[in-house]
């Protein structure tokens, strides 16, 4: 069984209580996705011009508001959040391009797909499926789950964003992941109930 794009399942209380006790899996499809490819010089160069503190390294992610950029090869990178934010990041990238005339492509993802992974025992259930569990904070990773290729990155200590490129999650790989978290209580969550905890993780901060 899949997971609803919804805002909420009847109860956001009840749906953070599951993100801070056990796990919860939250439809991402409304993030939009951008991919940035070249040489790593002039990626480097590329993606400086949104990134005034520099452009991650090659695994690594970094997060500006609310968006992240992840260097997912020394060659190339996906952004990830909402429309208004990945079309800034596209306008900005296409005019450092243009204007250098760089051999550099930026390339929106239009079928791309995302799915959040948050909660004490999110690592628990992402070493049950076979993805990396001891991935580092802002580390990114491409994987594969079900036969199915996905780039993995580890949010925070207990939340991991799951990207997909070329549409949907298979529903071979939702099973998985619903057969290894049934084990730990893992539960589907609204989009609001995942707001909130980052705006408290935001405020703690």
């Amino acid at each position: 069984m899949g997971v609803a794009s919804v805002r909420h399942y009847g109860s956001v209380a009840a749906e953070i209580a599951v993100c801070t006790k056990a796990a919860g899996l939250v439809d991402r499809s409304a993030l939009r996705q951008l991919a940035v490819t070249g040489p790593e010089h002039l990626l480097d160069h590329v993606l400086e011009a949104a990134l005034p503190d520099g452009a991650p390294g090659p695994g690594r992610a970094v997060c500006v508001a609310s968006t992240w950029c992840c260097r997912t090869t020394a060659r190339r990178a996906i952004v990830a959040g909402t429309s208004s934010a990945v079309e800034r990041w596209r306008q900005v990238e296409s005019r450092a391009v243009s204007s250098a005339g760089l051999a550099v492509e930026v390339t929106p993802l239009p079928q791309a797909s995302a799915l959040t992974l948050v909660g004490p025992r999110a690592p628990g259930i992402v070493a049950a499926v076979g993805l990396p569990d001891g991935m580092r904070l802002h580390e990114v990773a491409e994987v594969t789950l079900a036969g199915a290729p996905l780039t993995l990155l580890r949010e925070d200590d207990d939340a991991f964003l799951a990207l997909f490129e070329r549409g949907d999650p298979p529903p071979a790989m939702l099973e998985a992941l619903w057969a290894a978290g049934s084990v730990y209580g893992m539960a589907p969550v609204g989009t609001d109930a995942l707001a909130l905890l980052h705006a408290a993780h935001r405020s703690i901060g």
